[in-house]
């Protein structure tokens, strides 16, 4: 029985390092899959998606940020604009890997802004503004740059914690 224990304890320390890979492994894996989808969904626009003027409202959110400062956040973007047949779409921005794109510009009297949307003719409805186009996989990457790091530490950690605890064998 006490070699039973013994084996637990010398294997303990390298079994939970293999746990945390895993779950490194786990968290870079999902990461690179929507950073995939992401550019894939982006490609899909740009290599057939209907260019067309439209008016972006954008719901904005601003609070002090203390000593003077505020900071503001977008929290949607609806997008009203004609499509080829001549139907009026309104339809809010979907996050592209987990972050909306604002349009900038000035805001006239109603809050809305001037912009150019892309919208696929089999359904105008996933709409987007023609400047999220503009992103690359690095861009979307910076969106999720904290999951990424954490993946990469987790991974780090574990391949590293494994290597270190790795038992010794019974003879030496």
């Amino acid at each position: 029985m006490e070699s039973d224990v013994s084996l637990v304890r010398r294997w303990w320390p390298t079994a939970a390092a293999v746990a945390v890979t895993l779950v490194g492994v786990f968290v870079l894996t999902i990461q690179v899959l929507q950073l995939w989808h992401s550019d894939e969904e982006l490609a899909s626009l740009r290599g057939h998606g209907r260019h067309t003027s439209a008016r972006a409202t954008l719901t904005t959110h601003c609070s002090s940020a203390g000593r003077g400062g505020y900071s503001c956040d977008t929290s949607s973007v609806w997008l009203d604009f004609t499509d080829a047949t001549g139907t009026p779409v309104s339809t809010t921005e979907q996050a592209i890997d987990g972050s909306l794109y604002v349009p900038h510009g000035h805001r006239d009297a109603e809050g809305q802004v001037r912009t150019t949307v892309v919208y696929d003719p089999a359904d105008p409805y996933r709409a987007q503004a023609a400047g999220a186009l503009d992103q690359g996989v690095l861009d979307l990457a910076t969106h999720q740059w904290i999951a990424l790091t954490i993946g990469l530490v987790l991974l780090g950690g574990g391949i590293s914690g494994g290597v270190a605890a790795w038992p010794q064998r019974a003879g030496r």
